[in-house]
């Protein structure tokens, strides 16, 4: 709040940044005004979010059992860790050229941008954890004749969980980023559609409310992830906690 109110009194009141290139707040609330009253933003923001959600939700259908498996099994992590890691390595926007070849336009590219975003950290994070996960428990479970499919359900899947959701929260933020730089670059719906066609005809303060929309999704889906981990694993943020 205090960061907002200098930003308005040095930008608004003050004037001492032009209003074009860098509105204050209170030209941003009015620019989201604008957006509502032409009919634009709810039409860009469900394309976003249905984007969205259907890339992520594929990148968690991808990346979960293919992080058990690079987890569990090292003939598996030698094949395909060195090619996640290499994929990983790349950043997303140089794929953005190449997806409107690939998927044409509309929502094809932005859902392939979400989730070759979102499937590596959420893939990496869980083989990682599995690794970590105590040798001793796993004799003991194998001494006291558990089946494979219990040591993943009761030794495997719990240990790893912090990983599994701090892999769930950094791919959501990582999603959207993703989202954004694929409706930017080509898209004609969408948030990102709506900053560039906002920045290119001066209007500003509609481009900054786009983009503050943006962000409150990013943290709200984040903090949604963060719910599910409390509720699925309480005795993870208790441990936390304490």
């Amino acid at each position: 709040v205090i960061l907002l109110v200098i930003w308005q009194v040095l930008v608004g009141s003050l004037g001492l940044v032009n209003a074009v290139f860098f509105p204050p707040p209170l030209d941003i609330i009015d620019g989201l005004g604008d957006l509502i009253a032409a009919g634009t933003l709810g039409q860009a923001a469900a394309s976003s979010a249905q984007s969205w959600l259907t890339g992520y939700g594929m990148a968690v259908l991808i990346a979960v059992p293919l992080g058990l498996l690079m987890g569990t099994s090292v003939p598996v992590d030698r094949v395909f860790g060195p090619i996640a890691w290499t994929l990983y390595a790349a950043p997303a926007v140089a794929y953005a050229p190449l997806t409107k070849a690939w998927f044409g336009f509309g929502a094809g590219p932005v859902v392939f941008l979400v989730v070759i975003s979102a499937v590596f950290p959420i893939m990496l994070h869980l083989a990682a954890g599995i690794r970590t996960t105590s040798p001793s428990l796993l004799r003991a479970a194998r001494v006291y004749g558990a089946s494979r499919m219990e040591i993943y359900r009761k030794i495997l899947l719990p240990s790893t969980v912090p990983f599994l959701f701090a892999g769930l929260r950094q791919g959501a933020v990582l999603a959207t980023i993703g989202m954004v730089v694929a409706e930017i670059t080509g898209s004609t719906v969408g948030m990102g559609a709506v900053i560039i066609r906002s920045a290119n005809t001066y209007n500003t303060d509609q481009s900054f409310a786009a983009i503050a929309l943006i962000v409150l999704w990013s943290i709200s889906m984040t903090q949604l992830v963060s719910l599910i981990e409390r509720i699925v694993a309480p005795w993870n943020r208790k441990k936390v906690s304490s």
